[in-house]
């Protein structure tokens, strides 16, 4: 009975986090990874073998045995430049997580950039906005001493709305085109998990691409249109590594890979017969993280760093709804334990080139700021 109302909390829990879905995010491309404020303290480093109700995002096979829910909020603030552009956001993530097997909820990708009506790229974008939730059931076996191995499905729901200005007399009046839609898609995930030693975690996770068919309407200065726009978020593969250097230290690393190179061109059709295009051309990439935990008594210190690619080749394909480029994250964590609780702190700051686009020709600067809550409790 017991098992029935910690699972039922959970989802209870999960439900909460989509009604408050975030509307933004700053990782790679459009995606999140904001996903457990311990795993930010360590910029994310070696998700692929941590053992935590939260491994049910990024490996099921590191689902633990032991009756658990979590709950975190993350808390970003981004600087975009020109116009001040970027949108703050909250991004809640909510799991639960008994003799292996795991239900929970969190946000794979989002987006918000937010542009004044008159500034000069006004004709490229105004208003984007990406908002995402995954629920997610998943579980994890041991198969032998040893070495386990994980499976989950989900449900992903995805919702788009992009704007901006059209000229209805050239240099002294514009309307607002506006384009919305959404959809919710299946996928699944595979994972393992190996300890040839006891001192030493090697873990291997796969998540699936999810076809999307996003349905909505657009409102022109002609009218109203229903559209549909055909969208494949991608598959990522994770790998990670833990190595307990010493009783108190832990080393951790990762590098995960995701098929951005999907994401040729944003197609939107509209019922009229018109169709609105831009050619995007992303390529795959590649994200490296390495962190380090201390332990000391009841306290945990977490420390990271990261480099994530960004999927953009060149300046042609930069647009202003999605100024992207590499980033590096540097992370700082702080964990407390008590019996059956744990409370864990985050904090990340990612670091921006400056770098130009062509839609229109200007240069991007900006940096982000994260900072993250989580609260763990065991049975």
């Amino acid at each position: 009975m017991r098992t029935r109302t910690l699972l039922m909390l959970g989802v209870s829990v999960a439900v909460t986090a989509v009604v408050v879905a975030p509307a933004c995010a700053w990782g790679s491309g459009f995606a999140v990874t904001e996903y457990d404020a311990a795993g930010l303290g360590r910029a994310f480093a070696g998700t692929a073998v941590v053992i935590a109700a939260s491994s049910l995002s990024t490996n099921p096979a590191a689902l633990p045995d032991r009756a658990t829910l979590s709950a975190s909020l993350h808390g970003l603030h981004n600087d975009i430049q020109p116009e001040s552009a970027g949108v703050d956001a909250l991004i809640p993530a909510a799991y639960g997580a008994w003799h292996g097997l795991g239900v929970g909820v969190y946000a794979p990708f989002g987006l918000a950039t937010d542009y004044p009506s008159d500034w000069s790229g006004r004709y490229s974008a105004l208003h984007s906005e990406i908002q995402s939730a995954r629920v997610q059931v998943a579980g994890g076996i041991e198969v032998q001493p040893g070495l386990r191995l994980g499976a989950g499905v989900f449900v992903q729901r995805f919702r788009a709305e992009l704007s901006q200005a059209y000229p209805v007399i050239p240099g002294r009046l514009d309307a607002e085109v506006t384009v919305d839609g959404e959809d919710t898609g299946l996928g699944w995930t595979v994972g393992g998990l190996w300890a040839p030693d006891p001192g030493l975690t090697l873990g291997l996770a796969f998540a699936s691409a999810v076809d999307h068919q996003l349905r909505g309407h657009a409102d022109l200065p002609s009218g109203r249109a229903s559209t549909r726009v055909d969208l494949t978020t991608p598959e990522t593969l994770s790998l990670g590594l833990s190595w307990q250097v010493r009783p108190a230290w832990r080393v951790l690393g990762g590098l995960a890979w995701t098929r951005w190179s999907r994401f040729e061109s944003l197609e939107i059709r509209l019922s009229n017969g018109l169709e609105l295009s831009e050619e995007h051309q992303w390529r795959d990439t590649w994200r490296a993280s390495l962190g380090a935990e201390h332990e000391r008594g009841p306290w945990t210190l977490r420390a990271g760093l990261a480099w994530d690619q960004s999927p953009i080749r060149h300046d042609a394909h930069r647009y202003p709804r999605l100024p992207d480029a590499d980033r590096i994250w540097t992370t700082l964590g702080l964990g407390y334990a008590w019996p059956h609780w744990r409370l864990d702190l985050g904090y990340a700051h990612l670091w921006f080139p400056e770098r130009s686009g062509e839609h229109p020709a200007v240069s991007y600067s900006g940096s982000t700021d994260i900072l993250a809550l989580g609260v763990t409790r065991t049975w």
